[in-house]
């Protein structure tokens, strides 16, 4: 029987430096979920609940109206661009803009490794064209990886890339991700993502022993049906 999975926990902020605008690792379709029983969801928005997610650095988690493929709800997660005194989007000495927005949902799963979730874009009257990451913290046999998918690498024609975090304690391994999810609007898509194959690409003899925590990095989006599955 699927369970939904509630966390209330607290993290530190972490930032997130983008070129203002997303090679594609994720299936999308459109038609009507159909959930096993052997999935593990943990976030479908139906009971008007946020308290599943890590504090988050910027805007709060919301519970909105209009979910996907007919469901009733949905979370939003909103950009948080760095802006100057006067409300102005600050730039980098580089030209970049900043996106200090990091939304976490803790999962803690030992066996099922394939993420799944809907995502659309949402786009208000301040839209600014953005690139945004999705990915997923893990404990493996080699220590603690961050795999995440970006849009930025494929705008930018980017490989994929490995680099140590934290002082060399974690190791994140990047992907692009089509630009596709970003220019396409007001319209839901469905993310696939085989964290195991991609964990393999770069370490062909490592295991995952738990997914962590799934994140997303950017905004405005809505986000619904989050889970891990088997196959």
């Amino acid at each position: 029987m699927r369970e939904l999975i509630n966390f209330s926990v607290i993290i530190p902020f972490i930032l997130f430096t983008l070129l203002a605008c997303g090679g594609n690792r994720s299936a999308d379709t459109t038609e009507l979920y159909s959930f096993n029983d052997s999935d593990t969801i943990y976030e479908t928005a139906e009971d008007g609940n946020t308290s599943r997610w890590l504090e988050s650095y910027g805007y709060e988690i919301e519970n909105v109206e209009g979910g996907a493929n007919g469901s009733t709800r949905s979370i939003l997660v909103r950009e948080n661009w760095l802006r100057d005194e006067n409300g102005d989007l600050k730039k980098s000495e580089n030209g970049n803009l900043t996106n200090l927005a990091h939304y976490e949902l803790p999962m803690n799963n030992e066996k099922q490794f394939i993420l799944e979730f809907d995502k659309m874009r949402k786009v208000g009257g301040n839209d600014i064209s953005y690139c945004f990451t999705v990915g997923a913290k893990l404990d493996t046999e080699y220590g603690e990886r961050d795999i995440s998918y970006n849009t930025f690498f494929d705008l930018a024609k980017m490989e994929s890339m490995e680099q140590w975090l934290l002082e060399g304690e974690v190791k994140e391994m990047v992907f692009p991700l089509s630009m596709k999810y970003v220019n396409e609007i007001n319209v839901w898509k469905r993310l696939r993502f085989d964290l195991e194959a991609s964990l393999h690409e770069f370490e062909p003899n490592n295991k995952i022993n738990k997914v962590i925590s799934f994140y997303f990095q950017g905004g405005d989006d809505y986000l619904d049906n989050i889970r891990l599955v088997s196959e």
